[in-house]
């Protein structure tokens, strides 16, 4: 009788220390808001020989690829750049583990999140040659830099926080904070 209670209590103890271990690596692959709204996520692209190839063209990258290593334990998804004639169109599929704080009960929890980037980045001076475009007054264009080098961290920084719940709770029916 007393083995089994003790294997009984042996296999909580396994599953406990088993919850704590998968919890540490959540939050170790997790970002914070913070992180995001200071920048954390950096990562840019030479899109120049895109910008000479003939419109069309494409070029398909793993975020992981191009993002640091921090935020690519936290992102994962796929970007294609695409040659339009005046710029680059940037298509991205993210999917993003963030460490959030919930509203209610104030508990950590965390979050995973999708999103969808869609953007054209219009060249800037002579970087493209006879590519290069005028902005003609278009104050909602994006443009790239001279070097045509894309900071994409900057970019889904943006959407993530853009796409973020306007109440973050760690499930709907929470309760709230517990006396």
């Amino acid at each position: 009788m007393i083995d089994k209670v003790l294997l009984y209590y042996i296999c909580i103890f396994v599953f406990r220390i088993t919850q704590v271990f998968w919890s540490i690596a959540v939050i170790l692959c997790a970002m914070t808001i913070e992180e995001i709204q200071q920048g954390f996520i950096k990562g840019s692209i030479d899109l120049s020989p895109l910008l000479k190839d003939p419109i069309g063209t494409t070029r398909n990258y793993g975020i992981t690829e191009i993002v640091n290593e921090r935020a690519s334990n936290a992102i994962d998804g796929r970007i294609n750049f695409t040659s339009t004639g005046k710029g680059i169109l940037v298509q991205c599929d993210l999917t993003a583990t963030l460490q959030l704080t919930c509203s209610r009960c104030l508990d950590t929890f965390t979050y995973t999140m999708h999103c969808n980037i869609e953007e054209e980045f219009f060249c800037s001076g002579d970087a493209a040659g006879d590519l290069a475009t005028s902005m003609s007054g278009d104050l909602t264009a994006f443009t790239l830099p001279y070097n045509c080098s894309l900071d994409l961290g900057e970019l889904i920084c943006e959407y993530i926080l853009l796409n973020l719940p306007m109440k973050l709770l760690c499930k709907p029916d929470c309760a709230g904070v517990r006396r």
